[in-house]
């Protein structure tokens, strides 16, 4: 594990110690706040990864320092990229930049933590002679368990709800009100960030579509999943019409198929949506169909943690 004294391995020592610092206080407001017993550490590994380890009622989120060099750069080149698109050039100056990479620094790292929280919490009743270990790393060749996939996309919409969360709270004004135009902007922003660190997540996995396979739902299911989620968090918010929220999902689309991922990777997002929707559709659907079956899920409990952990 990587100790304080070791930060200036990183190549930008003050967003990483934002980005720690951050995890501590989620961290241990939860452990506060939900009285369990959860720390957050990072690990001296390049791979881009995320892990949370639960044994014995004790339990770990340790990022890499691999993914927290890595989510600088996802964050950034989204922002740059994002800047470049016809609405957002007009409608931001360079005061909003700044406050822009904030808050999108802000809510990668919360919705990271929070789908981390999840898998401790989803694992809370887990007997004292076994260790879990939930790794984000994709792997094709695992031996498929649906379980994992339910984990995954609870997890995804926990993360989302408390990211777009922390949206709100960095953007609402003084008379609690938003701009139309900023929650046009930093909606997109989130979806977009949110999509490209699942995207880097996934690795090659996004080459072809698949169901019941691998360690985790294909990345394009977990997008689509997580997109959903933090448009119904802010519709459920906010007094606004449904095509807002469509403008949102077709910008989104549109810029993840202009960036150019590791490895020089390329995705036609709104080709493979298109594709690929009904049997997404079909397929989430099954995934919700066997919720009941696993009573751990945050879902059945969301709207309690999210009371707790945000007042």
């Amino acid at each position: 594990m990587l100790e304080e004294t070791e930060f200036d391995l990183f190549r930008n020592e003050e967003f990483a110690s934002r980005c720690i610092s951050i995890c501590i206080t989620l961290c241990n407001n939860a452990s506060a706040k939900l009285n369990i017993n959860v720390n957050f550490a990072v690990n001296f590994n390049y791979v881009f990864n995320a892990t949370a380890t639960v044994k014995n009622q004790y339990a770990v989120i340790t990022f890499n320092l691999g993914l927290i060099e890595k989510l600088e750069t996802i964050i950034s080149d989204s922002i740059e990229l994002f800047l470049k698109e016809d609405v957002a050039s007009l409608t931001i100056d360079k005061e909003q930049i700044y406050k822009l990479k904030n808050i999108s620094n802000k809510c990668c790292i919360s919705y990271l933590f929070y789908h981390e929280l999840a898998h401790v919490l989803q694992l809370s009743s887990a007997s004292s002679n076994d260790i879990y270990n939930y790794q984000e790393i994709y792997s094709i060749q695992d031996s498929f368990d649906i379980r994992k996939h339910v984990y995954e996309i609870d997890a995804d919409l926990f993360g989302s709800n408390m990211a777009v969360f922390e949206l709100f709270e960095d953007i609402r004004d003084i008379n609690n009100q938003f701009s139309s135009i900023t929650l046009f902007n930093l909606l997109t922003a989130l979806l977009f960030t949110t999509a490209n660190v699942i995207i880097e997540f996934s690795e090659n996995s996004f080459q072809e579509i698949y169901y019941k396979q691998g360690s985790h739902p294909h990345p394009l299911i977990r997008i689509v999943k997580c997109s959903e989620q933090i448009l119904s968090f802010a519709s459920k918010n906010l007094s606004i019409q449904k095509p807002f929220f469509e403008a949102i999902l077709q910008r989104n689309g549109a810029m993840i198929s202009q960036i150019n991922y590791s490895s020089g990777r390329r995705v036609d997002y709104p080709k493979l949506y298109s594709e690929n929707s009904i049997d997404i559709e079909s397929y989430s659907d099954e995934i919700d169909s066997l919720n009941e079956q696993y009573k751990e899920l945050i879902r059945f409990r969301s709207q309690d943690l999210f009371n707790v952990l945000t007042n």
